[in-house]
């Protein structure tokens, strides 16, 4: 009953049913250092743990599906650079005990750049954990005031792959489009990998722990995928 009633609100290919309005170019610079979906097990990387110091950031960004990761990630990182939202797998107290604002829903502001936060993934069970459906997360976005990056945990929805899991979020794609949001950077798939929507926003999924510098409005990276 369930799965049944996912699958009345998907598309084939989600994006051509928006209208491409392109994308606003903020024009300034910006280095973060962005961890997603460690699951606990930070503790037995090493080499992960060492990324956390290699290079100075302007903002460090948890994505999600950390678990008790923070007690090494805090051993590096003071609490007050850190903008932190959940994953699916994150329990709704874990950034209460470590002490952490949850971003959830929050737009501000950081050498003139605007950022904002959606936790959590599309909800592909029948339980409590941080989810929204397709229409939650676009209602939930609808409120939110305009961003030159948005940070969330689950990705664009683009086209229905038939995987609830993995297929990503409506509301997140219709944001994008709707605001001319150029940057989208989000975890949850376990990949790390830069593409293109077809309206121009870059979106970045991050696996681990990465540092992603932005130049004058838009990823560096030395190719993008497009979708």
């Amino acid at each position: 009953m369930f799965l049944s009633k996912l699958f009345k609100f998907n598309n084939k290919d989600y994006e051509c049913t928006l209208v491409n309005k392109g994308v606003n170019n903020f024009n300034k610079s910006l280095t973060l250092l962005v961890i997603a979906d460690t699951h606990g097990d930070l503790a037995l990387n090493k080499e992960m743990q060492r990324n956390l110091t290699k290079v100075k950031c302007d903002l460090y960004c948890v994505l999600g599906d950390i678990g008790d990761d923070y007690k090494i990630i805090l051993d590096y990182i003071p609490k007050d650079k850190i903008i932190a939202i959940l994953g699916n797998h994150d329990r709704f107290s874990l950034l209460d005990e470590w002490g952490l604002d949850n971003y959830n829903g929050k737009v501000f502001n950081i050498n003139g750049i605007r950022i904002g936060a959606i936790e959590g993934s599309f909800k592909y069970k029948d339980e409590t954990f941080p989810s929204f459906t397709h229409k939650e997360s676009i209602s939930f976005l609808d409120k939110m005031s305009d961003v030159d990056i948005l940070l969330s945990h689950d990705k664009p929805f683009t086209l229905d792959n038939n995987n609830p899991v993995h297929d990503g979020l409506k509301g997140i794609t219709k944001y994008l489009y709707e605001r001319k949001v150029p940057i989208n950077i989000h975890g949850h798939t376990h990949k790390s990998y830069l593409k293109t929507l077809k309206n121009g926003t870059q979106v970045k999924s991050v696996y681990g722990i990465e540092v992603i510098k932005i130049k004058n409005g838009r990823i560096e990276i030395e190719q993008e995928n497009k979708l």
